[in-house]
This record gives C-alpha cells, sequence and structure tokens, in this order.
C-alpha cells in the first residue's frame, strides 16, 4: 500500500508514524497492488484526537474513523473496524463473482457479526410544510440532529441536519 499520513492541528511523532507504518502493512495481504493509496488523517481538538484511514481500491472507498484521547489507542480502534470492512466488502465481491474465498485466518478480526439488521423502533410523525429556511430555524428549537419537512416550494420531503462543523446542511432526495 501505497500510506500518505496528513496531520491537521496535530504533529505526527516519528514513532507513530512508524507504528503506523508497521501496522498498515498487515493490510497488504488484502490488496494485490503495492500503489493502493491508503490516506491517514491526524487531528487534533482540545482533548480529543481523531483518526481518518481511508482506503480506495477500484472504486471501493473503505473508510474508518476513531476519536479518542490518543492516536496510540485509536490506532487499535481504527484498524480493527477498517479490517472487518475490507473482510465484508471482499465477501461480498466473492458472492457476487463466484470467486473462491480466502481461507487465511484474518489478524484483527475476532469474530465477524452475521446477525441481520433489526428495526428496533418505528415512529410515526406528521411533517409540516415550510421553506427550508423556516425549517432550519426549527432545528435550531429542538435537540436533535436532523429536521424533516415538506419543501413549501418544492413539495417534496426533505430534511436540513447539523454538521460536524456546526454548519447546516440540506438533504434533497429524488427517485430516477
Amino acid at each position: 500500500m501505497k500510506l500518505e499520513i496528513v496531520a491537521k492541528n496535530y504533529r505526527a511523532s516519528d514513532k507513530l508514524e512508524q507504528i503506523l507504518f508497521a501496522k498498515t502493512k498487515k493490510l497488504d495481504k488484502y490488496f494485490p497492488d503495492d500503489a493502493t493509496p491508503c490516506k491517514i488523517v491526524l487531528s487534533e481538538s482540545g482533548r480529543q484526537c481523531k483518526m481518518e484511514i481511508s482506503i480506495n481500491y477500484h472504486g471501493a472507498h473503505i473508510r474508518s474513523e476513531v476519536v479518542g484521547e490518543n492516536m496510540y489507542y485509536n490506532i487499535d480502534s481504527c484498524l480493527p473496524k477498517l479490517e472487518r470492512q475490507i473482510v465484508k466488502h471482499r465477501e461480498k465481491l466473492n458472492k457476487s463473482y463466484k470467486m473462491p474465498e480466502r481461507t487465511d485466518e484474518y489478524e484483527f478480526v475476532s469474530a465477524v457479526d452475521e446477525s441481520p439488521v433489526e428495526i428496533a423502533k418505528v415512529k410515526r410523525f406528521e411533517v409540516e410544510e415550510m421553506s427550508a429556511v423556516e425549517a432550519a430555524e426549527n432545528l435550531e428549537m429542538v435537540d436533535h440532529d436532523f429536521y424533516l419537512f415538506v419543501n413549501a416550494e418544492t413539495g417534496n420531503v426533505e430534511a436540513v441536519y447539523r454538521r460536524k462543523d456546526g454548519s447546516i446542511g440540506l438533504l434533497q432526495p429524488y427517485a430516477e
């Protein structure tokens, strides 16, 4: 893999970089190319350290993000998540292309959860017709991360949501 380490508001020590190179090297067994790009973004805000690892491989974008107190602990949390995603993606490809499955043991993965997704609760509520600006104002009044409404201009169900940077985003779903 071709590893790229990017630090934002954080200075990565040589020791941390060496550990990242060594631990991500173990993921090479999943990728035949040595040119597979792997980007690691390290950032810090206050006492929280954030690590994002993303790999692009033949159109598949595999990503893991962890926030914690220490980058060294984040490595041990982020890599198993990433490996589970890689294994899940490979299994999906194996099933769709009828490729023989690998019998190698995976180092980070202890058990893959095969249980189906279940809906725990169903809520029904009435959505009001309003403009996107009014919906953003209502979002400020409620203690939620999103607010559903019927856009008065389009007549479609849309959502405003609070982004991680604190700004407001608008989701406009459509079907082709």
